[in-house]
């Protein structure tokens, strides 16, 4: 039972037969194979009956949601980049809803997992840069018709402006995920106090506003995990845009 907010972050061990395994390891095994389930289950149905489940729909018109941010943010040479997009939208989106599942780890609350995701798409994006623009990918770093004499200062501003860029990212998926599990604790350890109360009157007028509240903030976490995910392929889909075309 955990008796702080923190607590729901920590990293331990399971004793899984003779192996000792961290949790954020059996979360995200747990998720693969999730993912891998409704995968074969889905083609099952339609391999046998041939027709399109509601939950295929669903995918499909995420799957064509994905499709149109690239096609807006980067154009028609970003097509060949949509299935690194479509995976990190889709990993990162069913990992934070994948936190919500009880005695499940919420990866994405940790820094070093949303740092890691970050930090490798954007080598990827250097390297897509340096590969398509050669010397040109070094304009970015000079805003177009600015004076000579302010280069060195422009140049400095806008390397460390880029540099960052990962480290946003990063930090706005930690900090989203990290505070709303808090809130989420708070609110339903003092579900939980109230319930404890003896007076059975006392619990029924008490637990109506906590629970409401509950079921509130629920709510809005589920709407701030897709847009977390979708906010995170938006500026991927920029950044990748101006590996693209030097702007």
């Amino acid at each position: 039972m955990l008796y702080q907010a923190l607590e729901q972050f920590k990293v331990i061990n399971y004793q899984i037969f003779s192996y000792h395994v961290p949790n954020y390891i059996v979360s995200l095994g747990v998720l693969m194979l999730f993912f891998v389930l409704v995968n074969f289950l889905l083609n099952l149905k339609n391999i046998m009956f041939l027709t399109q489940s509601f939950v295929q729909i669903i995918f499909e018109e995420l799957y064509m949601f994905v499709l149109n941010i690239v096609k807006q943010n980067i154009g028609t040479l970003g097509i060949i980049y949509f299935p690194i997009v479509f995976n990190v939208f889709y990993f990162i989106y069913f990992v934070n809803i994948g936190g919500l599942v009880g005695y499940n780890l919420q990866l994405t609350s940790h820094i070093f997992v949303t740092f890691c995701i970050s930090i490798s798409l954007f080598i990827g994006v250097i390297l897509i840069g340096i590969y398509n623009l050669k010397r040109k990918f070094l304009n970015q770093f000079i805003p177009k018709d600015a004076p000579k004499l302010l280069f060195p200062l422009l140049v400095v501003i806008e390397t460390i402006s880029y540099i960052i860029r990962p480290f946003t990212l990063g930090i706005r998926l930690f900090a989203n995920m990290f505070s709303g599990h808090v809130l989420l604790f708070v609110i339903i350890s003092f579900v939980i106090v109230i319930v404890e109360k003896k007076l059975i009157i006392f619990k029924i007028l008490l637990l109506v506003f906590p629970i409401m509240l509950l079921f509130f903030i629920m709510t809005l976490e589920l709407l701030i995990m897709f847009l977390q995910a979708y906010v995170f392929i938006i500026l991927f889909c920029v950044y990748l845009n101006d590996s693209l075309h030097a702007h």
